[in-house]
């Protein structure tokens, strides 16, 4: 086996595929007739640039499983039941009549019953994905007709395996009695019957329980594959095709939570391996056979029989709704599924490369030419209909509702004006009832134009994003009606579009967020319309996605919501990740941080909904990140609560201090440094004392460096320490000032995201410190061991109300010197972070205020609050780590 050349084939073969699927593409042709052209130019009939080998064959298996397992999963058992009489009726003639003219033609042609019997097989298939591609391109998937031909395509696909299945068993096991083709008819509907029997009753079960359990992001979609090769080599057990159980793996499959992400999990592995089948197709094609008159002359007699077999399908329609012709077009392109049978034929060796050839003509012009008739019918009747109509009635939306049937049922033609809030509503109530025929008719035949938004069908918009399915807005983009009167949404919704192959190319339109939002509640008043607006506009364009913003502006201004309206949608959309990955960051929960934040909501509404729309996020999220999502939610509350620090009129005057400050300073770097300043910091200092620090900050200390300022004021001296962020150093700072007879008053820190930390004091003193000394004695005391003689005659009082994040501790007593000190290091020994210390006395008495948090950023618990007080009142020995007095960017 030469590795390097399956490699090189491989490499070659997945490059076609795409380049031929993006011309076929931008020329409106099916994905699956370029791959089977690139694989006939690719192969040994053109370029010669891949030949046929085991591993490009096994590949295609893998593509051809994983097919059937999508169809399977878009396969939904209860739509047989729903779809009635008319489009079971249709699937069997579709598939009797092409069989047995099939077998006619083949054997008047001069083949073997073998041949004959495969061919007229080949004949039966049906690939409605491609019918189902245009009706949805011309918003027609809510038509009679439309839900007939995909209701006829789920008995279809199961007839045909059926057929596939008995032709297979008979061609290889040479027997064509009576009783052999009844023991295997008997074989493969048992299997089909029993295996999907089980697998719906046991499959939703077993993945609930994965899904519950699972912890690796694989797990579940390598147990859904595993699931499914089981399943076909059990079918492969049976003596039936592989692709067998893969279809009924899938079907299985659907039934289960976790259908959706695994059909979303398995889409990249289809989109690599299902073009490998198609591609195979065309390698292992002798295109000089299209050119002998025999297969021309037999592809011919085929493609007759193919046309007028399928066309025959609709006897099943009489006395049911619908046009006739338009359907029996619709059931014509056989596409993938004819390609399965006639390679299935072609590898067991039941017909040679003429037939095939002849086989593979039909299917591709089957597939080139039903589009544009599907479309020119399509079109047709609907200018007819539409210049039939009229209108009869003015009673709104009155005008749909649930009829004796159990069918949603419109009594009387509605005006124009009122066919967009007549739509909303029989979209909302379809999400739990099907249409009725005529329903279907008028919003397949929606009144031409852009609708325009007035009060009552915003009413019905907004009753439809509370209380609709993602059923409802696939009626709505089916039929067209969203494209009309929200077109930037429904363009944006294009994007979720399945492949053509799927039955259905709105079945994987999710709408995830909108769905979860309805399921979660937050306390204080919330502007839903805002939230579930901005979810569906998230769902239709993805998180991440540029246009997004645009979107949402967009879809508001069409809605006539105004410009405050407006201006929360775009900022929700904006901020989308914001929370989630704010919560993520290791200084999520630092006051700072969530500062920032908070003035960036503005609002507590605004935060509300925010956090709203980050609980509802599709992604998973762990236990961890939605506990710090909710403490980071509370903390931007609390701090919106306090307007004097994150309100408009602040933020306001924090700039002008940033501006004026950084006119005094000449240094591009202590520039930079008031810009990146903390709100609590550029709030408390006017922008003098504010250039005067940050110069004092730059350039940054290194190490053990410290720097010191010491200023005289009137009545108190200031003294400014800059260091890198450490613990500790309000008890370290404290015991030196004792030895220098200073009497601290007021103590704050403030700390830069590079971790340079500002104490500042404010203090009396006999004589004015020489900065010099000051920074040799603090270097020296960070050396020493803290120690502290009792304060007994010091009370303390905790409060957790007074700050979002800090502990606060009152302690009163006399004013002496050495209490600050003994505060300090009881609060180091107990491992207490103080955040901001300030002290008022009247000359007898003292109160010292702390805002204290625990080693892990935590407000106090009570075993730690009566730690600290016996600590003050018996003395102390600092903790070793030095926890004392640090910035809040330790925290979180």
């Amino acid at each position: 086996m030469d590795v390097n050349r399956i490699l090189l084939d491989i490499l070659i073969v997945l490059l076609a595929a795409k380049a031929a699927a993006e011309l076929a593409d931008r020329i409106r042709l099916p994905a699956v007739v370029g791959e089977i052209v690139a694989g006939i130019i690719i192969g040994p009939s053109v370029l010669g640039w891949v030949h046929s080998s085991e591993a490009l064959q096994t590949l295609a298996q893998l593509g051809v499983i994983l097919l059937l397992l999508e169809v399977g999963l878009e396969m939904d058992l209860a739509e047989l039941g729903s779809v009635g009489r008319a489009a079971i009726l249709v699937a069997v003639t579709g598939v009797a009549v092409p069989m047995l003219t099939g077998v006619g033609a083949g054997i008047a042609l001069g083949m073997s019953g073998k041949e004959a019997l495969f061919v007229g097989a080949a004949l039966t298939a049906t690939s409605v994905g491609i019918t189902a591609r245009v009706f949805g391109d011309l918003r027609a998937l809510a038509s009679v007709e439309a839900r007939t031909v995909l209701g006829a395509a789920v008995a279809d696909d199961i007839l045909g395996l059926v057929i596939l299945t008995v032709v297979t068993r008979i061609v290889t096991q040479g027997s064509v009695s009576i009783f052999g083709v009844a023991w295997v008819v008997i074989v493969a509907v048992g299997f089909v019957v029993l295996a999907t029997l089980i697998g719906v009753r046991v499959v939703p079960q077993m993945f609930a329980m994965v899904r519950r359990y699972s912890r690796s992001p694989g797990t579940l979609v390598v147990i859904a594959l595993a699931f499914t090769l089981a399943v076909s080599e059990l079918a492969h057990a049976a003596q039936l095709a592989p692709i067998v159980g893969a279809f009924v793996a899938g079907i299985a499959l659907a039934r289960s939570s976790a259908a959706g992400r695994v059909r979303s999990e398995l889409a990249p592995i289809a989109h690599l391996l299902v073009p490998v089948f198609f591609l195979q197709i065309g390698i292992e094609a002798d295109v000089t056979q299209f050119a002998r008159p025999a297969v021309v002359g037999t592809a011919a007699v085929l493609l007759v029989v193919a046309v007028l077999g399928k066309l025959a399908s609709i006897v099943g329609l009489i006395g049911s709704p619908g046009d006739r012709l338009l359907v029996g077009i619709g059931m014509i392109p056989r596409g993938e599924v004819g390609l399965i049978f006639a390679t299935i034929g072609l590898n067991q060796h039941v017909f040679g490369q003429n037939v095939y050839a002849a086989l593979l003509l039909v299917v591709l012009v089957t597939t080139v030419a039903t589009p544009p008739a599907l479309r020119w019918r399509l079109l047709a009747l609907r200018a007819k209909r539409t210049g039939a109509t009229g209108a009869t009635s003015t009673a709104g939306a009155a005008l749909v509702r649930v009829g004796r049937s159990g069918l949603v049922e419109l009594h009387a033609e509605p005006v124009p004006s009122d066919a967009l809030v007549v739509a909303l509503r029989a979209a909302l109530l379809c999400s739990e009832h099907p249409a009725s025929p005529a329903l279907s008719d008028w919003l397949d035949n929606f009144p031409a134009g852009t609708r325009k938004w007035d009060e009552p069908s915003r009413a019905e918009f907004f009753k439809l994003l509370r209380d609709g399915s993602p059923r409802s807005w696939r009626l709505l983009i089916g039929t067209g009606i969203l494209q009309r009167s929200l077109p930037e949404l429904d363009d944006a919704l294009a994007g979720q579009r399945a492949d053509a192959f799927e039955l259905d190319p709105l079945s994987s339109l999710q709408f995830p967020r909108l769905v979860a939002v309805h399921e979660l509640s937050v306390d204080g008043p919330v502007a839903w319309r805002s939230v579930l607006l901005t979810a569906l506009v998230l769902d239709a364009c993805g998180d991440s996605s540029p246009d997004s913003v645009s979107v949402g502006r967009q879809t508001v201004q069409r809605l006539g919501l105004g410009n405050a309206v407006e201006q929360r949608v775009v900022g929700l959309v904006s901020d989308a990740e914001l929370l989630l990955a704010a919560a993520r960051r290791w200084d999520a929960l630092t006051e700072d941080a969530v500062q920032q934040i908070a003035v960036h909501l503005e609002t507590e509404e605004q935060a509300r909904a925010l956090y709203l729309l980050s609980r509802a996020a599709p992604d998973p999220m762990s236990a961890e990140d939605r506990e710090r999502l909710h403490t980071l939610y509370e903390l931007i509350s609390a701090a919106l609560a306090h307007p004097d620090v994150v309100g408009p009129d602040a933020s306001n005057e924090i700039e002008r201090r940033r501006a004026k400050a950084r006119s005094l300073v000449m240094r591009e770097s202590v520039r930079a440094r008031i810009a990146t300043a903390p709100r609590m910091l550029v709030l408390s200092q006017g922008p003098e004392d504010l250039a005067r620090q940050a110069s004092l900050c730059e350039p940054p200390p290194v190490g053990d460096e410290l720097k010191a300022a010491v200023q005289g004021k009137p009545d108190y001296i200031q003294i400014e320490i800059v260091a890198r962020d450490r613990v500790g150093l309000l008890a370290y700072t404290t015991a030196v000032f004792v030895d220098l007879d200073c009497s601290i008053t007021e103590a704050s820190l403030a700390t830069w995201g590079d971790g340079v930390a500002l104490a500042t004091y404010r203090a009396h003193a006999g004589r004015i410190p020489d900065e010099r000394v000051l920074e040799h004695d603090l270097s020296a005391a960070v050396l020493l061991p803290l120690t502290s003689a009792p304060a007994p005659h010091l009370t303390l009082v905790f409060d957790d109300t007074g700050s979002p994040w800090h502990t606060r501790c009152i302690a009163t007593g006399p004013d002496q010197l050495g209490s600050l000190h003994a505060l300090a290091v009881a609060f180091s020994a107990v491992r207490v972070n103080v955040h901001a210390a300030r002290v008022t006395t009247d000359g007898t008495d003292a109160t010292d205020h702390f805002d204290l948090t625990d080693h892990r950023g935590a407000k106090l618990d009570d075993r730690t609050k009566r730690r600290i007080v016996e600590a003050v009142a018996n003395g102390a020995q600092g903790s070793k780590r030095r926890f004392g007095f640090t910035s809040s960017a330790r925290r979180g």
